[in-house]
C-alpha cells in the first residue's frame, strides 16, 4: 500500500506541485486581496473622518472670522469718521458765515473722501481678516492632528493684533489721506453748481476709482499691506517675536500681495462703488419729492412724471453737485450698526464684503493650503 502511494506520488509529482502551488497562491492572494480591501476601507474611513473634522474646524473658522470681522468693522467704521469728520464744518456752515462757499468746498472734498475710504478699507479689512483667520486656523488645525503646541495662545494674540495696526495707528489715517489727494484731483476744479445726473455721479466714482488704482505706489488693492500691517521692523521689535510669529507674518504678506487678494479687492471696491449709486439714487429720490418745482432743473420731465401717477425716473433727474454733497455726506455719517433700520452704507457694505462668495472661497482656499502642508 505504501509503495503504491510512493509509486503515484513520483508519477505525479509535477502536477501535485503545480496543483500544489495553485492553491497555495490562490488562498494567499484571497488573503492578501481581503487585507488590502480592509487597508483600503479603513483609509477611506479615516479620510472621510479628516474630512469631516476638517470640514467641522473650518465652518468654525468661518463663524469666528464672520464675528471678528463685524466686531473689528464696527472700530474701522469709527475710525474713518473721525479721520473724515465734518462735525466742524457743519457746525460753521450752521452759523452762515462769510466764507460758506470755501466751506462747501471743503466739504465736497471730505464727503467724497469719506465715502471712498469706507468702500476700500471695508474690502481691505475683511480680506485680510478672512487671510489672517484661516492662515491660523490651518496651522491650529495641524497642531490638533499632530499633537503638537506650536501654535500659542501668546502666538495667536501677537499674530493677530498685527491688524491692528490698520485701525489704532496709521493704516487708515495713511489710507484716508491718500485718497484725499486723488479726490482733489478728480473733483477740485468742478463747481458746486455743476449739474449732474445719476449718470454723471457715477463717471466721478469711476474716475476717483481709477485715479485711486492708478498709483502703483498707493494703489489699496494692490499694497493693501501697506495699509494692513506694521513694517517688520516693528514687528520684530516686538516683545517676545518669535520666529514663528515672522513666519506667519510673512506668509500674511505674500497673501496679501497674491494676485487672488488683489483681485477680490478690486471686485470688492467696484461693487461697494455701485452699492453706494445705489444708495445716492434712492436718497436722490427721496430729497427730490421734497423739492420746489422751480428747483428741479429737468421741469418739463418732472411734470410729465408727475402727471404719469407721480412716478418718478431718477435717471433723468439733474441735481447740483451742492446738492448731492449732502446726500453723500448722510450717507456716511454713521457707522457700522446692524440693529440700526435702514442700514447705513458702512453696514451695508461691511454686510456684503462679509457673504461675497469670492472672498469666502479666498479664506477657504487659504485655510486649504495652511490645514494640509
Amino acid at each position: 500500500m505504501l509503495s503504491r502511494l510512493q509509486d503515484f506520488l513520483s508519477r505525479h509529482r509535477r502536477k501535485l506541485v503545480v496543483t500544489g502551488a495553485l492553491v497555495g497562491g490562490t488562498i494567499y492572494a484571497a488573503r492578501y486581496a481581503r487585507r488590502k480591501l480592509v487597508e483600503y476601507q479603513e483609509k477611506q474611513a479615516r479620510d472621510f473622518f479628516e474630512r469631516t473634522r476638517r470640514m467641522h474646524h473650518f465652518e468654525s473658522t468661518e463663524r469666528t472670522c464672520n464675528q471678528v470681522i463685524l466686531g473689528m468693522g464696527e472700530e474701522m467704521c469709527q475710525a474713518v469718521l473721525k479721520e473724515c469728520s465734518t462735525d466742524e464744518l457743519l457746525e460753521q456752515l450752521r452759523q452762515n458765515p462769510s466764507n460758506k462757499l470755501e466751506l462747501w468746498e471743503q466739504m465736497k472734498i471730505v464727503s467724497f473722501t469719506r465715502l471712498a475710504t469706507f468702500i476700500y478699507a471695508s474690502s481691505m479689512l475683511v480680506i485680510a481678516l478672512r487671510v489672517q483667520l484661516n492662515l491660523l486656523g490651518g496651522y491650529i488645525y495641524r497642531d490638533i492632528m499632530n499633537e503638537q503646541s506650536q501654535i500659542t495662545d501668546e502666538l495667536k494674540q501677537q499674530y493677530l493684533s498685527l491688524i491692528r495696526h490698520f485701525i489704532t495707528d496709521d493704516g487708515i489715517t495713511d489710507l484716508a489721506r491718500y485718497i484725499r489727494t486723488k479726490v482733489l484731483e478728480v473733483l477740485k476744479a468742478m463747481p458746486l453748481t455743476r449739474q449732474l445726473s445719476l449718470a454723471d455721479t457715477e463717471q466721478i466714482f469711476w474716475s476717483l476709482q481709477m485715479a485711486i488704482n492708478g498709483d502703483t505706489r498707493h494703489d489699496p488693492n494692490s499694497r493693501m499691506s501697506k495699509y494692513l500691517l506694521p513694517d517688520v521692523s516693528r514687528v520684530q521689535q516686538r516683545k517676545n517675536c518669535s520666529p514663528q510669529l515672522l513666519q506667519m507674518y510673512n506668509e500674511t504678506l505674500d497673501l496679501l500681495e497674491s494676485e487672488d487678494c488683489v483681485s477680490v479687492c478690486s471686485q470688492n471696491v467696484s461693487r461697494g462703488f455701485v452699492l453706494s449709486c445705489d444708495a445716492i439714487a434712492e436718497s436722490m429720490g427721496d430729497s427730490l419729492q421734497q423739492l420746489a418745482p422751480s428747483e428741479s432743473v429737468n421741469k418739463e420731465s418732472s411734470s410729465s412724471q408727475t402727471n404719469n401717477n407721480n412716478l418718478l425716473n431718477i435717471n433723468t433727474v439733474l441735481l447740483a453737485l451742492a446738492k448731492i454733497i449732502p446726500i453723500i455726506s448722510g450717507l456716511t455719517s454713521r457707522g457700522y450698526d446692524s440693529a440700526a433700520r435702514p442700514h447705513s452704507l458702512a453696514t451695508q457694505l461691511l454686510s456684503f464684503y462679509v457673504v461675497a462668495e469670492k472672498s469666502k472661497m479666498l479664506g477657504a482656499n487659504v485655510y486649504e493650503t495652511f490645514s494640509s502642508g
